[in-house]
């Protein structure tokens, strides 16, 4: 883009007075999608995938791998221009549904791709797609893998001949010693990190601004404390000496905001509800809950626990026994992505998957954990969502119940990034037994008056108008200044600009997205918590995964529905040390039932000590792969609605447990589908990766990096991971990815 033609940018502070003006606009924005969407269907189900890389450079000499900066310098190299005005998720022709990437082949579907910065200058990203991938088991069986693999080859022949292309979730030196090349001093202007030095972050406004909107919004740096995983040597406690020892009274407080305004405040107006208790009164129309009283609240109501008396104190990370992290830029655009995006046929399906999808996320997450090193130490966690979900925490004091609440909207419960709040349901014109309100069993806080301008003006449902206006809570950090315009400028643009600010600022496991009425793209659902997978066969192994399982859970209309709090717990299981093997996850046990309003619904959950029960007992016989209504089973766990699992009893399933297997009901419905002899054994190949995976017969990747570090000749056991370890685990993840080495391990 021509500087005297970019777009410009304007930060939080300076956008402040105008921010219920920019609610108002996206709330009115969302209203115009929704209604537009309701006189279309789109024909087919279609889809997408999201992948990021991190570029890293070696000295072989000095046995040493940073960081290199040189993304934005690739995208220029190859020709790609970024608009920082542009926020779209969505494909931007309005034909590209139409164009046959089948008959295109690999070759010419990656050369079409469009590649985005991050954050990170280190960093780079696939950006909208020019198509939607229209559902084809030929297609995803035979060139999902080759797309993969043409894409790394076009950004690898742009490497110079000592850089690697790696899809990691994090560097594991980034923030200790030196791990970026031309490093330079940190206490930048941009990041004011004591870690991270500017060069880091890609100096294009929309990053700049978004990194220093999350600090302002605070108040302070969001300090991150991850718990060091304690080997034989590790000095105990442990103290991380790279950062001041109290963060909270020293060391990391920021210049205060010039607003008196305490973030997302609404100029000081009371017109706000919280389903979390407040300083003032609930207003007439709501009930002493804070919810709508005239909705039919009361079968969710009375199955919440009460709310605490005062608001909750969120305690801040202790510094004891963690590494401590002290910028947004540890936990968004500083790593390799792995997501997947379902475009349904309409907003009922979108619905569903969205609800359907969420109880398994957790599952995914331990199943893909990748990241056991955080700033050059061996961590006690395998994933790295929690980490990102508090490195990028915006929430005010008042937000986080450290203060009483005067200005802001209500009590925040969660980050700006975490799991779903709630669950969609079913339209209120349309009956789903399946879907029972007590599932939504945690409270929130979201916005009255977006709420009751979608349901009282608009007609939009109760459960729809919530979800969406649990989003103007928040504020968006930076706007562009066609956002703050008027009049024909401002209806010029694609119509969806202020909604998608807020909908980047809460980043959910599973998000919804609206149609675009300048694209071919419907209701979007995008799976989110799946870690970036070593090399482009597990990375394709996991996509077609959640293809094909959004398809029977449409097909065969699963319900996985389980209450959001026992949801929450099961994220939190799923970042901790071999999660995929020796966690129990809460799980719907028959996931046929319930569909009638009458079976399967005893909200009974049946809690276990150990695996040994019934570890690796699964389905054998070709009758118990193809049941419909899950294995009999009998005791206390035929009567319990919810049983505790591993991941290997979830996908594979039990007989101990009565539990059919997600893998199993997959292979079910490809049994179907008359496929073709090649297709049918390579989409096997890609779910037997997935299911070994589950059974603990191949290791995930965060194991095989534990594993590679705890063996090497210098490790010392004290938890540290050296520049020549390093530089060892990520020469032979290269060559791994590369295909020089084997992994059968990893790999099988």
């Amino acid at each position: 883009m021509d500087s005297s033609q970019a777009t410009t940018m304007y930060p939080w502070k300076e956008i402040i007075p105008r921010m219920e003006e920019i609610r108002a606009e996206a709330t009115d924005q969302f209203i115009a999608a929704w209604k537009n969407a309701q006189s279309r269907r789109t024909h087919d189900f279609t889809w997408h995938e999201t992948m990021g890389y991190v570029i890293v450079k070696r000295d072989d000499a000095a046995r040493r791998i940073v960081l290199s900066p040189r993304g934005p310098e690739l995208l220029k190299e190859m020709g790609l221009v970024f608009d920082p005005g542009s926020v779209s998720t969505h494909p931007q022709d309005p034909g590209a549904a139409d164009w046959d990437i089948a008959a295109a082949g690999p070759a010419a579907e990656a050369a079409e791709t469009r590649w985005r910065p991050a954050h990170a200058r280190f960093a780079l990203r696939l950006g909208e797609p020019p198509y939607l991938r229209a559902f084809s088991l030929e297609h995803l069986a035979l060139q999902t893998t080759q797309c993969l693999r043409e894409r790394r080859r076009i950004l690898k022949s742009r490497l110079d001949p000592d850089e690697m292309l790696l899809s990691i979730s994090q560097f594991p030196l980034l923030g200790t010693g030196t791990y970026i090349d031309h490093q330079g001093a940190p206490n930048g202007p941009l990041l004011r990190s004591q870690l991270l030095p500017d060069i880091c972050l890609n100096s294009q406004p929309p990053f700049t601004l978004e990194i220093g909107g999350i600090v302002d919004r605070r108040g302070v740096v969001p300090y991150t404390g991850v718990p060091v995983f304690r080997d034989t040597n590790t000095v105990w406690p442990f103290v991380d000496e790279d950062l001041p020892a109290d963060p909270y009274k020293g060391g990391i407080l920021t210049q205060s905001c010039e607003s008196n305004r305490d973030s997302a405040c609404a100029m000081g107006s009371s017109t706000v509800a919280t389903a979390t208790p407040s300083a003032a009164a609930s207003p007439a129309d709501l009930n002493a809950n804070g919810l709508p009283s005239n909705a039919p609240w009361d079968a969710l109501l009375n199955s919440q626990p009460p709310p605490p008396s005062r608001p909750l104190l969120l305690e801040p990370p202790s510094n004891k026994n963690c590494v401590l992290l002290d910028s947004p830029l540890f936990g968004i655009g500083s790593g390799g992505v792995l997501r997947v995006t379902l475009c349904a046929a309409d907003l009922d399906e979108a619905r569903s998957l969205h609800d359907q999808l969420a109880p398994i996320s957790a599952i995914m997450a331990a199943l893909t954990a990748a990241t056991p090193i955080v700033k050059g130490h061996l961590v006690n966690r395998d994933c790295y969502w929690d980490v990102q979900c508090s490195t990028v925490d915006d929430r005010s004091a008042q937000e986080r119940g450290i203060v009483p609440l005067t200005t802001a909207k209500g009590t925040l419960l969660k980050s700006r990034y975490g799991s779903i709040d709630m669950y969609l349901g079913p339209d209120e014109t349309r009956a789903d037994p399946a879907f029972r309100r007590v599932y939504n069993d945690c409270h929130f806080t979201y916005d009255k008056q977006s709420f009751w301008k979608m349901k009282e003006d608009h007609g939009i449902d109760s459960l729809l108008a919530l979800h969406v206006s649990r989003l103007f809570v928040r504020d968006i950090h930076y706007a562009s200044e066609n956002m703050l315009s008027t009049g024909e400028t401002s209806s010029a643009m694609s119509g969806q600009e202020h909604f998608k600010r807020f909908l980047g600022c809460s980043r959910q496991n599973i998000c919804l997205y609206p149609p675009n009425k300048c694209t071919s793209s419907g209701w979007e659902v995008e799976f989110m918590s799946l870690e970036a997978q070593l090399t482009d066969a597990e990375n394709a192994a996991f996509i077609t995964f959640i293809v094909l399982l959004s398809r029977v859970i449409i097909s065969y209309r699963l319900n996985l529905y389980l209450p959001i709090s026992l949801m929450d717990q099961n994220m939190a299981r799923s970042q901790k040390v071999n999660a995929a093997g020796e966690q129990l996850f809460f799980f719907r046990r028959d996931v046929f039932g319930g569909r009638d309003g009458k079976s399967n619904g005893s909200g009974r959950i049946s809690k276990r000590a150990n695996l040994t029960p019934s570890r690796n007992t699964r389905p054998t016989s070709a009758g118990a792969e193809r049941g419909t209504r899950g294995m009999n089973c009998s005791g206390v766990y035929a009567k319990a609605e919810y049983v505790e699992l591993s991941v290997d009893e979830i996908l594979n399933g039990s007989e101990a447990f009565g539990v059919t297997g997600i893998l199993n009901i997959i292979f079910t419905y490809l049994n179907t589908m008359r496929l073709e002899y090649d297709v049918e054994q390579a989409l096997r190949r890609q779910l037997l990766l997935v299911k070994r995976r589950a059974s603990g017969k191949l290791c995930t990747l965060a194991t095989w990096m534990r594993n590679f570090v705890r063996t090497h000749p210098e490790y010392q056991n004290d938890s540290v991971v050296s520049q020549s370890i390093n530089y060892d685990m990520l020469r032979a993840m290269n060559d791994i990815e590369e295909g020089r080495v084997a992994a059968p391990e990893l790999l099988g």
